[in-house]
Parts: C-alpha cells; sequence; structure tokens
C-alpha cells in the first residue's frame, strides 16, 4: 500500500490540517471517563499513532499525565517533538511494537483508521494488552463504524501562517461496499504567500471500515471489559470504544 504523502513530504502540514482545539472536546471525553481513568497519575499513557505531530490527544493529556506517542512516520514524529517536547517518540507499527513496559491508558485515535483487516485489528489489540497493567484502560477512536459511516461525506476547511495559505477538502468514497474498507481522498490547495502561487496536491488513504458488534466482540476475545461510547462532537457522531484490561 501506498503511503499517503501526509505522512511523508506532507506531514509539515499536519498542525494546520488538525490543531489542538479540535480535539479538546473528545480529551474532555477521555478525561471524564472516571471509573477508569480516576487513578491514572504518573508514567501511564501511550497514545499509538498520534505521534502525528499534531497536538492532538497527546497535547490534551501531556500537560497531566506522562505520555509516549508511537507512530510508523518518522515525519510526523519530528512534528509532535516540536510541538509536545515533554512526549517520549517511538517510531514503530501499533500492531507489533514492544516497549518493555506498561502504562495504565492506551489510547489510538483515528490511526487506527489504517488498520485494514481482522487480523491488523486482533495483532493491534493483543499489542494494546501486552503494554496495559491489569485494569488498565484502552480507548479507541475510529473515524467511522458501518453504522456511522456516510459515503460521499464531504468536508472543508482552510487556515494560514505568515507563509503559506492552506485549503483543504476531504472526500468520503467507499468503491467497494462489500469489503471492509474505503477511501478518504484529501485534495489541498496549498498558496505561497510571498510567490502567490498555488499548489494542488491529492492524496488517497485506504482506511478500514468494521461493524460496532466486532469492535466490541474483538476487544473482550483480546482480554478487555469493553463497551461502546457515542459522543456528539461539534454536530458530528463520535464513537468510542472502551476496555478495561481484565
Amino acid at each position: 500500500m501506498t503511503t499517503p504523502r501526509l505522512y511523508s513530504d506532507l506531514a509539515y502540514l499536519w498542525p494546520m490540517l488538525s490543531p489542538v482545539e479540535h480535539y479538546e472536546a473528545e480529551g474532555e471525553a477521555v478525561r471524564t471517563d472516571r471509573a477508569h481513568l480516576e487513578d491514572v497519575r504518573g508514567n501511564k499513557t501511550i497514545p499509538p499513532g498520534t505521534g502525528r505531530g499534531r497536538r492532538t490527544h497527546a497535547g490534551t493529556l501531556a500537560d497531566e499525565y506522562e505520555c509516549t506517542a508511537v507512530d510508523l512516520s518518522e515525519s510526523m514524529l519530528a512534528n509532535c517533538r516540536t510541538l509536545i517536547p515533554q512526549v517520549e517518540l517511538v517510531v514503530g507499527d501499533m500492531r507489533s511494537v514492544r516497549l518493555d513496559k506498561t502504562f495504565d491508558v492506551v489510547f489510538i485515535h483515528d490511526a487506527i483508521d489504517y488498520m485494514l483487516s481482522e487480523d491488523d485489528l486482533r495483532r493491534t489489540l493483543e499489542t494494546v494488552a501486552l503494554h496495559l497493567k491489569p485494569g488498565g484502560l484502552c480507548v479507541i477512536a475510529p473515524t467511522y463504524t458501518r453504522e456511522t459511516f456516510v459515503d460521499g461525506d464531504v468536508a472543508d476547511d482552510g487556515t494560514s501562517t505568515d507563509s503559506e495559505e492552506l485549503t483543504y477538502f476531504t472526500y468520503i468514497h467507499d468503491p467497494d461496499p462489500s469489503d471492509d474498507t474505503f477511501e478518504m481522498i484529501l485534495l489541498y490547495l496549498i498558496r505561497d504567500m510571498q510567490t502567490r502561487k498555488v499548489e494542488l496536491v491529492e492524496d488517497r488513504h485506504t482506511c478500514g471500515l468494521f461493524s460496532e458488534e466486532q469492535w466490541v466482540a474483538w476487544m473482550i476475545d483480546a482480554g478487555f471489559e469493553a463497551r461502546q461510547l457515542d459522543a456528539d462532537t461539534e454536530g458530528e457522531p463520535w464513537t468510542l470504544f472502551v476496555g478495561g484490561k481484565r
């Protein structure tokens, strides 16, 4: 599978595409799951896939907890190092990484979307379980489940810095509804504020799509007491899967 450009030469765009305020509501939802989190303190939080340079949940939680961020993309981790330098960074695959330590919480946000098969997800959940202390919390937040998926969904936004102006469009497309994947197509309009030239970039992402029943069943199989949380962030449905390690 071809690596999307957002994780290589276009990684520098991520802080513009996804600023920290986009994640404040979700970070608060994680904090307020009191049954599991009230005793979480110290060196205890690992967000795989959140090294993406974005100040996402690693950023919203790093002021309270000591965090370790895992990501396959060194470019994204470089962004993370700049934005939240107190976070430990590890280049690794969430399906197979082994850190030789355990945590109270493992949080995987939309990086989980790139797991394209049942095998991918089962390996990821096995990795999560190995890195959690007994009673530890696993929180997973896919962008879509089959129940919330909207084929043809469109979104757009824009932002700017002193040097660049970025306008971007997201189009959600399911080329084959019979399989377990969908395609997220990103179009970036990048205007150089000095030369006034505009670059148009197309970036395609293949993502996994699974039902809520599958998510919960696979988490139970991996050794979690699993449940589903439904929330609303800025008018959009949002599903969290939360599991306490048995």
